[in-house]
């Protein structure tokens, strides 16, 4: 992938993000975000942007089982509130993405996650999803909703995040240490 290409998969993809946040943020109707990411498959075909609130993860687990499942926390797809669906980075990829040789594609897939990770990291530096404490409540990460790489989750959240949430963020599925599900569940008792 040329650096032209990356330029040009990176302004697309902030451009997105930028229009997504805000459009969330607009349908949200004020709620508590605590998590925004981008999600996306094993074959490079652009990304959805999706996040999700106190409020509207406490109405998905009160339809749920006594037995909590802890997914709805964190499985992107889940979530309530997704971006536009804006198809301009997508078309940009259809332009060269079909042209790749078979020994290529791993290659470029992984480009395209560390394109992915600098885009949100871009839209961080310009305050995009908060700053200061607002910015402390929001986890920002990507995530394969079809478990390509279910490490990427972690790969992308300390990149992206402050060390300490990151460290909460990590410990998200351990019931035995804080972590941030523990400081989630917090927030909603509230």
């Amino acid at each position: 992938m040329t650096e032209e290409i990356k330029n040009r998969i990176h302004n697309l993809a902030v451009k997105q993000i930028i229009s997504d946040f805000k459009f969330i943020k607009e349908r949200s109707l004020g709620e508590s975000i605590y998590g925004f990411g981008l999600g996306l498959v094993g074959d490079i075909t652009g990304f959805f942007s999706a996040a999700n609130t106190i409020e509207s993860l406490k109405k998905t687990l009160s339809k749920e089982d006594d037995n909590e499942d802890i997914s709805s926390f964190w499985y992107i797809s889940e979530w309530e509130y997704e971006g536009t669906k804006d198809n301009t980075l997508y078309e940009f990829l259809a332009t060269f993405i079909y042209d790749l040789k078979e020994d290529e594609y791993d290659s470029v897939m992984k480009n395209y996650e560390e394109i992915l990770i600098k885009a949100l990291q871009t839209c961080d530096e310009k305050g995009i999803f908060g700053i200061g404490k607002d910015r402390d409540d929001i986890i920002v990460y990507l995530h394969y909703a079809d478990a390509t790489d279910e490490d990427i989750d972690d790969i992308s959240s300390e990149q992206i995040n402050q060390p300490y949430f990151h460290n909460l963020f990590k410990e998200r599925w351990n019931t035995e240490k804080n972590n941030l599900t523990k400081v989630i569940e917090k927030r909603m008792a509230r």
